[in-house]
């Protein structure tokens, strides 16, 4: 019975080792996995105001991440998205950033859209020594002055009012009024475009800021109608622009108008505003996906666009999509020039590094870690979009 039981003892001992080695054998390929996963953290809009651009951010940095990961990950390492949702709003932001950097302990970001949402975590960013690619926020002074941790793939205001100084008085804008967001972007781009309209000899007739929930622009088209006023320049996203034009051509008014941003997506535009309410109009765009001749990587460019269409996503998010594209790009190019490290320290020492032709510019960061973005004036004529050249 002695000897019975001893035997039973070694069983079970012998049992209990050979488990204990084959969870230690999973717990290393577990550890050997992450080790050779490199987290990507992205604070996107996903909920609110806004939610359908963040959405489209996010698709665009997915097909990033699974070509980058398809074609053997950057010096064998893959890429992993953890996205979070800062809804647009800088304390929400501000927890979605707090929770990457500790929690999920992302090796680099990319956020938040908003300009006053990104202006929220770069604190942490700065405080925690975590790289941030911005990818869409415009606000000059996110970049201005300089922030260590900071990088941009985005348009400044000052940059996209630049581009299209010699479009003025080509396309008649003498006399301009403004109808923009009451935030960051709205107040920020009026600043700046106002600059060089005033450089080029224009005047403005009138500025309203509107809550971004505004749908009933009424009130201020009147008020256009009945003034000197021979064109307009709008700052509001997508829905709201086509809202806007439905009214103004219900009044039956003549102005000009051009939308800025980015995010005005001509294709949409006038599916949502009706042809003949779009016609005529002007859209600044930093990636004009009808026209990828017109992108610094023109083959990148109907690579990512072709794989848009491909996974069976809205054609209305390609523009906006392609911001997240080349953020995601841009990290990739910074991991590899850190040798494949996860990290942060080296990573943003990489960046520093980056010199490649993305779909929306030429990302090469200058003291500001501002990049050199592509900006084209798009025109919608006779239901199509065209590119316009400005002398």
């Amino acid at each position: 019975m002695k000897l019975n039981t001893l035997s039973s003892h070694k069983v079970v001992f012998l049992c209990v080792l050979l488990s204990a080695l084959v969870f230690c054998g999973s717990l290393t390929d577990v550890q050997r996995a992450v080790a050779q996963t490199i987290k990507i953290g992205a604070i996107q809009p996903m909920t609110g105001w806004g939610a359908e651009e963040g959405g489209y951010v996010v698709n665009g940095a997915k097909i990033a991440v699974d070509r980058i990961n398809a074609a053997g990950g950057v010096k064998g390492k893959k890429l992993e998205l953890v996205v979070e949702d800062g809804k647009n709003d800088p304390t929400e932001s501000l927890n979605a950033a707090q929770k990457l950097v500790t929690r999920d302990k992302v090796s680099v970001m990319f956020g938040c859209w908003l300009s006053s949402a990104t202006l929220a975590v770069v604190p942490v960013i700065e405080k925690n020594g975590v790289p941030l690619v911005v990818e869409t926020s415009g606000y000059d002074g996110i970049t201005h002055p300089a922030k260590k941790w900071v990088f941009r793939t985005s348009i400044l205001f000052s940059q996209e009012a630049g581009s299209v100084e010699p479009c003025i008085r080509n396309l008649g804008f003498s006399k301009v009024a403004f109808i923009a967001q009451d935030n960051d972007w709205g107040r920020g781009t009026v600043e700046e475009f106002t600059k060089v309209l005033k450089k080029k000899g224009a005047t403005v007739t009138s500025v309203d800021f509107l809550d971004a929930a505004t749908v009933d622009f009424y009130p201020q088209l009147t008020k256009i109608k009945n003034s000197e006023t021979d064109s307009m320049i709008v700052v509001n996203s997508t829905g709201p622009v086509s809202k806007l034009l439905q009214q103004k051509r219900e009044l039956g008014m003549k102005q000009k108008v051009m939308t800025t941003g980015g995010s005005t997506w001509a294709y949409t535009i006038n599916r949502l505003a009706g042809a003949e309410a779009a016609e005529g109009t002007y859209h600044l765009s930093f990636f004009p996906a009808f026209a990828p001749e017109a992108t610094p990587n023109s083959a990148e460019a109907k690579a990512y666009a072709d794989e848009w269409k491909k996974r069976g996503l809205t054609w209305d998010g390609v523009q906006e999509g392609s911001r997240g594209y080349d953020a995601v790009y841009t990290i990739a190019k910074g991991i590899e020039a850190a040798a494949g490290s996860s990290d942060r320290a080296k990573i943003r020492d990489g960046l520093e590094k980056v010199d490649f032709k993305g779909i929306t510019g030429h990302i090469k960061f200058n003291q500001f870690h501002d990049q050199n973005p592509n900006i084209v004036v798009v025109g919608i004529q006779g239901g199509n979009s065209i590119i316009v050249k400005c002398k």
